[in-house]
């Protein structure tokens, strides 16, 4: 091995997708069943990966670090595609920061919750919080990654149950963190609970400003998942919920139901949170910094099924000019103008089967795109869109698919290495990786090892 994984892994810049959304608020036929607290258990029947029997099975795919986790696994882990072999440190699934040098996490000991910021790097262990009573970190849309921690790492934000749209009452705890090289109070620990916000209400996290100094909270109105909603901010230094509410400044009339789906929050501020609508899906884009909004509506598609309008998934370009969306089971794929704030273009892309699938990453040396039914190629010129029967390979330049990947397979999350030449994906059912050419679409080998249902990270070897 060439050097140290773990130090590979600190250069590979990931930045996580949260989605917030408004829409006309019409009655939906039946209740949207994404949360932004818990993942759905698919409405409709996946059909199993095929065995994984063939030649192809016993070749493997070029060297390269993956960042992979299991379904209710408190950790992640560093694995060796080519060997299978697993890096003894093992990674808390928690909340990174941008280039996951540090993960936050929040563990249950007896009455208590214990909050962790682990520098990851053996050995280097990083400062904790015990807090009493129970607290987690907030989930968004269908991310398996935790939220809760501001782009700066100053704030951390924690809840204290599974999101409930009928809850009478909503709790927050605000976790300060003095960072490296900032003043401190004399007698202050590098983490502190600065207070507990409690609201009347149902309350859910949606997002922070960059600097930690705003909490905005989705504020549920019927009791019903996918039903009507507003947004509301909360100023952190002092826990008191501002007068008024967050609305489309361009309609600031229509009212907004839906379910968040996927986010992408943006260093300038700007975060773009995917909603399935009772009509059509949507994008929520606040300007988090100044709290205000834009609504941007996409195209509905023509099929209601409900398994494949949760096959939404967002990939940001690398330098920031176009947010991609696309949902492969419904055929569509749109390019969004993040400065503009308004759909640039869309397309028919096709369809292929509908499949629930899990937030795939990936990165390079800078912050790069992450998706989570969805990547980007590190040059920007083509994405991959997977579902249940394999992934669709879309050009960039004018939405044309190009050819279809691993037909016949059911794809639960993608990767992609720093240069771009191979695409890893997680097989739905078995759990293994497959290596693929991401130039030719040529199937590569498998990755030793099952089981996984999270890709979060390539790094070289």
């Amino acid at each position: 091995m060439s050097s140290d994984p773990l130090a590979r892994l600190l250069l590979v810049g990931l930045t996580t997708i949260a989605v917030l959304g408004c829409t006309a608020a019409a009655p939906p036929s039946s209740p949207p069943t994404a949360s932004r607290s818990e993942v759905p258990a698919p409405t409709t029947a996946r059909a199993s990966a095929p065995a994984d029997t063939s030649p192809e099975s016993l070749e493997r795919p070029p060297a390269a670090w993956l960042l992979v986790g299991r379904r209710d696994e408190a950790v992640l882990h560093l694995l060796m595609s080519t060997t299978g072999e697993v890096d003894p440190m093992a990674i808390p699934a928690g909340a990174p920061s941008t280039n996951w040098e540090r993960v936050v996490s929040a563990t249950i000991d007896g009455a208590a919750t214990v909050v962790r910021d682990a520098i990851v790097q053996p050995g280097s262990g990083g400062p904790e919080l015990r807090i009493d009573d129970h607290w987690r970190l907030p989930m968004v849309g269908l991310d398996p990654v935790p939220a809760g921690r501001s782009l700066d790492g100053s704030t951390i934000v924690l809840i204290e149950r599974a999101y409930d749209p009928a809850a009478v009452r909503t709790r927050f705890a605000i976790v300060e963190h003095f960072l490296l090289g900032t003043v401190q109070t004399a007698g202050d620990a590098p983490l502190r609970l600065a207070r507990i916000i409690d609201l009347p209400g149902a309350f859910e996290y949606d997002t922070l400003s960059p600097d930690g100094r705003i909490l905005y909270l989705v504020e549920h109105l019927d009791g019903v998942a996918g039903g009507h909603y507003q947004v509301r901010a909360v100023d952190v230094g002092t826990g008191v919920l501002r007068d008024g509410v967050i609305v489309d400044k361009t309609h600031p009339e229509e009212s907004m139901a839906g379910s968040p789906i996927a986010q992408v929050r943006r260093n300038d501020g700007v975060v773009l949170t995917l909603y399935r609508g009772p009509q059509r899906p949507f994008i929520h884009a606040l300007n988090s910094k100044d709290a205000w909004a834009v609504c941007i509506d996409l195209p509905p598609g023509a099929s209601n099924d409900e398994a494949a309008s949760l096959d939404w998934g967002m990939a940001s370009s690398a330098n920031g000019s176009s947010v991609y969306a696309v949902d492969a089971s419904l055929g569509i794929a749109v390019d969004v103008d993040p400065a503009g704030l308004a759909v640039r273009r869309s397309a028919s892309i096709g369809t292929i089967a509908s499949t629930e699938i899990v937030l795939a990453k990936f990165g390079h040396s800078d912050p790069g795109p992450v998706g989570r039914r969805v990547i980007l190629s590190p040059d920007g010129t083509t994405l991959f869109a997977a579902g249940a029967d394999g992934i669709a390979v879309i050009r960039t330049g004018d939405l044309v698919v190009i050819r279809r990947d691993l037909p016949g397979s059911s794809i639960e999350a993608l990767g992609i290495t720093p240069d771009g030449a191979t695409l890893f994906a997680v097989l739905h059912g078995s759990g293994r990786i497959v290596g693929i050419d991401a130039t030719t679409g040529r199937r590569l080998g498998t990755v030793p090892g099952d089981g996984y249902d999270r890709l979060l990270a390539v790094t070289p070897w």
